[in-house]
């Protein structure tokens, strides 16, 4: 008895070998890129969020001095938003040399940067966001709030 065996058409593993490259050469580009846009994405994402906050500090601190005139620097994090690796500064200063006028004009600037290495300090390369506003004294902005 001969059995007859049939001939069923298929891939040589040379076919799949060379699929296999070929797929393979199209892909690590496209998922280097994929990586890259995912990167910039976050990068991109950072620095909004860092542009936020640093109006958000800004704004806080005209308001308070306002009320107060109180020269001085404010730090901090952002730790309770979620984001202890972004921290900031704020200097208010009325002093001549920062651009103020002694009790009549106070300068504000408004640093915020990304704390890549954590040490808590703003250092070269970190990325960072600054601000800067002025505000006039006013006596009608402390006794409003005072509340008199």
């Amino acid at each position: 008895m001969t059995r007859s065996h049939k001939h069923r058409p298929g891939q040589t593993l040379l076919e799949l070998i060379a699929a296999t490259t070929i797929l393979t050469l199209a892909l690590v580009p496209a998922l280097r890129m994929m990586r890259d846009a995912i990167r910039v994405g976050r990068d991109t994402e950072t620095a909004n969020l860092m542009a936020t906050f640093c109006a958000s500090r800004l704004e806080q601190q005209l308001m308070r001095t306002a009320g107060a005139w109180s020269p001085g620097t404010v730090t901090g994090d952002f730790s309770a938003e979620g984001y202890a690796a972004i921290r900031y500064r704020v200097v208010m200063s009325d002093a001549a040399a920062d651009g103020g006028i002694a009790n009549q004009l106070m300068s504000l600037v408004a640093t915020v940067w990304h704390d890549e290495n954590g040490n808590g300090n703003l250092d070269v390369g970190e990325p960072r966001v600054v601000l800067a506003s002025k505000q006039a004294r006013n006596v009608s902005y402390q006794h409003e709030a005072n509340g008199t």
